[in-house]
């Protein structure tokens, strides 16, 4: 924590000067303070536990998050915000985003540290989920927030955007460039077709890689894992499908990892997933710029949404690491714009390299959402 909380300042303290001197224009200045507090609890079984626990319970913070939003005349504005969570008795402090943005017309032009353009679900905030955590494969492949510079345009129906980016983990410089493009071929009359497309290219620098997940319960052990070896580079493809009608909504996503150990050789990994809700009131998603909206409930009662999805991840090659899935069953409950209640189900599966010789166990999780 205290590495990245000193980056990040240093980070703050180089934007300063540019976010004081940008001139108010006829917009004048705006600013807006928002957050949320999402907490609950986890209960999973021995596959979760690398001890092999059967029955574990744990109260998460899964993120207390405060926000600042502003905006400079017509064409500049600027987030700050940082983030806490508490799981297994730890506690983390986080920056989150921290960028300065230009915007004329369609063109976007962004820098600081912000989440790479890489996959619909990463791209969702917390609070735009109907699930307790994101796939299996968003959290094994799709990369986070780095600190870096974005080109691009977003509309309506379509965006595409480049960036590059940094990181300074220990012992190495990690350089990547990560694009991403959308467009809704279907948009109107109750109905909307998302196709997308990213890709990234990452310099390793040597540093040690693994992949390691929690298979989607917040507070359990990264039971999940690939081989670990040095690594020179590597590259992301992942492709985008998501559609909605009326009250019910589809999104999968497909990823390839290929990496490069110091040595030349070659190591290859993949996941999907797919997902479906299905509102059992008279409520629906919305779409812009390549994502989906957080839901706001069309009745005084809420919004209720059944929510499905089945993950896979194929982190085993040459005959090492784990290939798992998780199949998840969950409610999701909107109270007016403030709350939020998530319930969900989960039955893992592995195969390949294991922490326990029978890994056995489901898990399920709960989530209150409280938005400011």
């Amino acid at each position: 924590m205290g590495r990245s909380f000193h980056c990040q300042a240093a980070l703050i303290g180089s934007l300063l000067p540019a976010l004081i001197s940008v001139p108010a224009h006829s917009g004048g200045f705006e600013s807006e303070l928002s957050g949320y507090l999402a907490a609950g609890a986890d209960h999973y079984g021995a596959f979760y536990d690398e001890d092999g626990e059967e029955s574990t319970t744990e109260a998460v913070i899964r993120n207390a998050k405060l926000q600042l939003e502003m905006a400079w005349g017509d064409h500049w504005e600027a987030e700050l915000d940082g983030a806490y969570e508490f799981r297994r008795g730890d506690y983390e402090v986080e920056p989150g985003d921290l960028y300065l943005q230009y915007s004329r017309g369609a063109g976007v032009l962004r820098m600081g540290q912000f989440k790479e353009p890489f996959g619909l679900e990463r791209l969702s905030g917390y609070t735009s989920l109907n699930t307790s955590e994101r796939s299996v494969v968003t959290s094994s492949f799709a990369p986070g927030r780095n600190t870096g510079v974005l080109l691009g345009y977003q509309r309506k129906r379509s965006t595409a955007v480049l960036g590059v980016f940094t990181d300074r983990p220990e012992g190495g410089e990690m350089k990547a460039i990560t694009g991403r493009a959308t467009h809704a071929p279907v948009f109107g009359d109750g109905q909307v077709l998302h196709l997308g497309l990213a890709a990234s290219y990452r310099d390793l620098a040597g540093e040690r890689f693994q992949i390691k997940d929690e298979g989607e319960v917040f507070s359990a052990d990264n039971v999940i894992r690939s081989p670990r070896f040095d690594g020179r580079d590597t590259a992301l493809a992942g492709v985008e499908l998501g559609w909605t009608s009326g009250r019910f909504t589809l999104s999968s996503e497909a990823v390839v990892q290929n990496v490069w150990q110091q040595n030349g050789d070659h190591w290859r990994f993949s996941g999907a997933y797919l997902s479906a809700g299905w509102f059992l009131t008279d409520d629906r998603r919305e779409y812009e710029r390549g994502e989906f909206d957080r839901v706001e409930p069309s009745g005084p009662g809420g919004a209720v949404e059944l929510v499905t999805r089945f993950s896979h991840v194929d982190l085993r090659d040459r005959q090492l690491g784990a290939e798992a899935s998780v199949a998840l069953l969950g409610i999701h409950y909107w109270y007016g714009e403030h709350v939020q209640l998530r319930f969900n189900y989960l039955w893992p599966d592995i195969e390949g390299n294991a922490l326990m010789a029978e890994p056995d166990g489901q898990a399920m999780t709960a989530r209150l959402v409280l938005m400011f």
